[in-house]
């Protein structure tokens, strides 16, 4: 947490050397309005991810991977969406957390002793929503969430359901490579989704670290650092 707080001292400093530059990225930060919460939140990011899903990414999968013979390709089991395709179906991604749950029915991790998807993704992003339930956030916070929960789950169906990488010699090989796949697939997502992570309020700040670090391993905190010192780096 201290890693965290000196970041936030730095990247408010950090090439602030005129009064305007200052207030520039006091503004940039929220801390105008640390204390306001957001009473309701636009929900138009919802509603955008999943035209883009649907109008966008099933038809350039289905295109790569081919149509279903069926009238609806859409399946819809234990709250998490799957398109089938020739020979297969896929997870969906979404603006929901079950995806996870869909990736670990068809990859089995938990019983070859890794946990990705049970404790780490799931839970993580469970504890996002919780946290915008609980008014955590700011609306820029809010669509920064649900834009990378889509892109992480679109990087992992791109890379294990489209290109077909995933699959290894043993099941804990493909766990195992699934995992690591998606740790350093992270920092893009966090950095390039929304407006970034690195120009949200400081409040968000504090609260994505908050709800992140308790699902931390030291492999998982090394790509945590990686975005704070992209933030810092870029004058941020």
């Amino acid at each position: 947490m201290r890693l965290f707080i000196i970041f936030i001292f730095i990247s408010l400093n950090l090439f602030a050397n005129t009064e305007s530059e200052f207030q520039r990225r006091i503004n940039l930060y929220g801390l105008n309005d640390y204390s306001n919460q957001v009473s309701q939140y636009d929900e138009k990011i919802i509603t955008s991810l999943k035209n883009d899903i649907f109008n966008s990414f099933i038809p350039n999968t289905q295109e790569i991977l081919g149509k279903c013979d069926d009238i609806n390709c859409l399946l819809s089991e234990n709250n998490y969406l799957a398109l089938k395709v020739p020979n297969d179906n896929i997870c969906l991604p979404f603006t929901t957390c079950e995806f996870y749950h869909c990736m670990e029915e068809k990859y089995q991790c938990e019983r070859e002793g890794v946990n990705y998807f049970t404790k780490l993704a799931y839970p993580t992003c469970k504890q996002y929503l919780h946290n915008i339930n609980g008014k955590k956030f700011t609306q820029k916070g809010h669509d920064w969430i649900y834009s990378v929960m889509v892109c992480l789950q679109k990087g992992l169906v791109e890379e294990c359901e489209i290109k077909k990488n995933c699959i290894k010699e043993s099941p804990k090989e493909t766990c195992n490579y699934i995992t690591e796949f998606t740790l350093k697939f992270h920092p893009g997502c966090y950095l390039n989704s929304g407006v970034g992570i690195c120009k949200l309020p400081i409040k968000d700040k504090i609260n994505i670290w908050k709800t992140v670090a308790p699902f931390l391993t030291p492999r998982e905190k090394e790509e945590a650092y990686k975005v704070i010192m992209s933030c810092i780096t870029g004058g941020f």
